[in-house]
């Protein structure tokens, strides 16, 4: 079953190729470039306020992680908010997230004596952080979905039906971690679950983590192509995910064509500059905070390094 997921990857860029080339045929770019600058600017400073929000949100990532491992004492506070934020940022942008975050996060954490076996806990902590986030919100908009507007499946029902077993699935996971502490074996490890009480907060970091991306886009697409929050959380979300699933970086070409689809909004000038300007400010900026940063610590780590050097000699 091994080619699944590559043939997954693939229906999903060949799609995303064929939506793509059939909108920008039927547009130009000085269209595309009439829409970015006529874009109010009060929509262009939501937009950075909203990914300074979501910046936030990944940057709790690894604070929730280590406090639900118990390893608060080894990692100070600002290397933690540091490592989530860097780690999350290169995971979102340049795909292929265990190669990616990961390797920045062992980078980060190695630093100051974090073993392998801990930031790799760490990596399955953040993930759970984000599904939960995301199912979370996704559970919520097909609950709430108004019954104007097309169903995600067949029905309105079933739309309902699927979101209410979603939340349900969440808080039983909840209720089961507050009973006694969990363990689960990942890849032949052992990782402690977070309590009820983490695992909640990992819960609404991942939501607000998502809805934050949701605001960036939505108040930079025109007004009247958002329906109604639940069908356009909705989408948002199924979007993410195939971006996931196709595995190009940032779900570049994938998302967007989901977008479009989900909404039903091709071939408008508005909704390309919309997508364009959503990929420069939520993944390019803070892409360039991150490398930034990690510079940063990099640059201290060698100074160190080379102050021991000279008091060991």
């Amino acid at each position: 079953m091994r080619w699944v997921g590559p043939v997954i990857a693939v229906v999903l860029i060949a799609g995303a190729v064929w939506v793509l080339w059939d909108m920008a045929t039927k547009m130009s770019l000085a269209d595309i470039r009439t829409a970015v600058v006529t874009l109010p600017v009060h929509r262009f400073v939501l937009a950075f306020v909203f990914t300074f929000c979501g910046i936030g949100a990944l940057a709790t990532y690894d604070l929730l992680a280590l406090h639900a491992l118990n390893y608060t004492s080894s990692v100070s506070l600002t290397r933690a908010v540091f490592g989530g934020l860097i780690a999350n940022v290169f995971a979102n942008t340049l795909g292929f997230p265990l190669l990616s975050g990961g390797g920045a996060r062992y980078r980060i954490y190695s630093m100051v004596g974090v073993s392998f076996s801990v930031v790799a806990r760490l990596i399955v902590m953040s993930w759970l952080t984000m599904w939960s986030g995301i199912l979370f919100v996704l559970g919520l908009a097909l609950t709430l979905e108004p019954t104007t507007q097309f169903p995600v499946f067949p029905h309105h029902y079933i739309d309902r039906l699927v979101g209410l077993v979603i939340l349900v699935a969440l808080t039983g996971f909840i209720v089961w971690l507050a009973k006694k502490r969990r363990a689960i074996r990942v890849s032949g490890m052992v990782v402690r679950m977070p309590k009820a009480k983490p695992a909640f907060l990992m819960v609404l970091a991942g939501a607000f983590d998502l809805l934050a991306a949701c605001g960036t886009l939505y108040v930079l697409l025109p007004p009247d192509t958002v329906p109604d929050a639940a069908r356009y959380l909705v989408t948002y979300s199924i979007a993410f995910l195939a971006g996931m699933a196709a595995n190009t970086p940032g779900g570049v070409g994938v998302f967007e064509a989901t977008v479009v689809t989900g909404l039903g909004i091709p071939h408008r000038p508005d909704v390309a500059a919309a997508l364009i300007l959503f990929r420069l400010i939520y993944f390019v900026v803070p892409l360039l905070f991150a490398l930034a940063l990690l510079a940063f610590l990099e640059g201290r780590h060698r100074l160190a390094v080379r102050r021991a050097r000279r008091e060991d000699v």
